[in-house]
């Protein structure tokens, strides 16, 4: 605590009006010998096993140091992820691309736009992954009208196989972020 202290004033006096039950693991008013411990815990356990030893401060930038790193190579894994569709999906999303073509699209702002096939018209919103015929939010595949869209803005293929994974890819990004 005299090193927290040396630090700011403030933070000891902090520590002890909010209880020791808020900070220390040791004060438990549990028998906690019964309590399931998550793989993430076990795993920084394992790996700060020799750390524990060192005086507050140093451990706090240890494991600070140690989950930066590990964020850093998390965050490398998932930029360099890509999900292969499988057969069934890149067809079916070959066929939407071939029925795009027909479709004329008029932009209303970055991410909605209006495609008209003949009478009909739909509304995409790219932001949300929502198309007025539903296909898009069903299959979470872009439906032709997105395809348009997207073909309208001049998007790369890459950009669309990004708007497929993205729901997923970008979960795991903005973990490790």
């Amino acid at each position: 605590m005299s090193m927290i202290e040396e630090i700011d004033p403030r933070f000891k006096a902090y520590l002890y009006d909010i209880g020791y039950h808020r900070w220390s693991q040791v004060h438990a008013m549990v028998n906690r010998t019964w309590t399931m411990i998550s793989n993430i815990a076990e795993s920084s356990n394992a790996v700060t096993k020799y750390a524990r030893e060192l005086p507050i401060v140093e451990l706090l930038e240890y494991m600070r140091t140690l989950l930066e790193r590990w964020m850093k190579e998390t965050l490398l894994k998932a930029k360099g992820t890509f999900t292969y569709l499988g057969f069934k999906f890149n067809k079916e999303l070959d066929d939407n691309r071939t029925l795009s073509h027909k479709l004329r699209v008029r932009t209303s702002t970055d991410y909605i736009h209006t495609v008209l096939d003949g009478v009909s018209h739909y509304i995409i919103c790219h932001e949300n992954k929502r198309c007025s015929c539903g296909q898009f939010q069903l299959d979470e595949l872009p439906c032709p009208h997105a395809l348009a869209a997207l073909r309208h803005k001049d998007e790369s293929l890459n950009n669309i196989f990004l708007l497929i994974t993205q729901g997923r890819t970008s979960c795991v990004l903005m973990k490790y972020q």
